[in-house]
Order: C-alpha cells, then sequence, then structure tokens
C-alpha cells in the first residue's frame, strides 16, 4: 500500500516537471517565432533580401550549424553498437631477481661465528665454503668478518 503511494508521487512531480518542462519549450518557441518574424518586418522595411542578411552574417550563422550538426552526430552515434574487440592480457614482466654479492672467503681457519662460537671452521683453496660462515659474512660484511673471527 505505501509503496503504491510512493510511486503515484514520484509519478505526480514527474508529470508536473514534465508540464514544466513544456511551458518553458511553448514559451521558447514562442519568443522565437515572434524575433523571426521582427527580423522579417525590419528586413523587408529596409529593402534588404534574407539571403543578403544570411550572407552578412555568414560566419556566425555557419558556427551556429556546425555546431548544431556536431550536437545531432553525438546523439546519433551511441545508437550504433559498437563491436568490442577482444581484451589482451599484458604478460606480467617477472621480477628481476636480485643480484646477489658472492662473497669468496679465502683459505683459512674461522672460529667465533655467533651461530656456533666454539667451532674451528677449515677452510680449504679447494673445495666448498661452509654456509654458516658464507651467510655470517654477508650479513656482517667481509671486513669485519675478518677481523672477527679469522685465526690464522
Amino acid at each position: 500500500m505505501a509503496t503504491r503511494q510512493k510511486e503515484i508521487d514520484a509519478l505526480r512531480a514527474k508529470i508536473t516537471k514534465l508540464e514544466q518542462q513544456q511551458a518553458k519549450e511553448d514559451q521558447e518557441r514562442q519568443a522565437l517565432e515572434d524575433t523571426r518574424q521582427s527580423i522579417m518586418s525590419i528586413l523587408e522595411e529596409a529593402g534588404v533580401s534574407f539571403e543578403a542578411f544570411i550572407r552578412f552574417n555568414y560566419k556566425s550563422v555557419r558556427k551556429a550549424v556546425a555546431k548544431i550538426e556536431r550536437e545531432e552526430s553525438n546523439v546519433a552515434a551511441p545508437a550504433e553498437q559498437r563491436v568490442k574487440k577482444k581484451t589482451v592480457t599484458k604478460k606480467r614482466r617477472r621480477k628481476a631477481s636480485k643480484v646477489k654479492t658472492t662473497i669468496k672467503i679465502p683459505a683459512g681457519k674461522y672460529t667465533n661465528v655467533p651461530s656456533a662460537p666454539d667451532t674451528v671452521y677449515e677452510v680449504k683453496d679447494k673445495g666448498p665454503r661452509p654456509k654458516l660462515l658464507k651467510a655470517y659474512a654477508e650479513e656482517v660484511g667481509l671486513e669485519t668478518f675478518f677481523a672477527q673471527c679469522r685465526v690464522d
């Protein structure tokens, strides 16, 4: 019941709005007609043809006509349905992996590594370096690593 009443009120409001709009259009149409009649009578009294009047004001008239044509073409354009192109997904780039600075630990004996302070690591000229030494050297820096951990 209440929804019907709201709908009725909305329709009444819309009707009054449309009536006001129509009255405004009628008034504007009457004003334009009166203006056209007065221009024609003035031109007739002066002995000038309407064509001469338009030729005299050609730039203004041309601008107005072009504007009207643009507005009409813009109104007509959305009526045409445009074919949508298939969207192409862009491939994502991989994140560039961070360049690791490889720290080269020279051969020798090392100790005092915080994860294993009592262990003595012996690094030979050839062969793998212990992971704990390498990780700690990368974390602290090579100079401080040598100062703290090198035994030789």
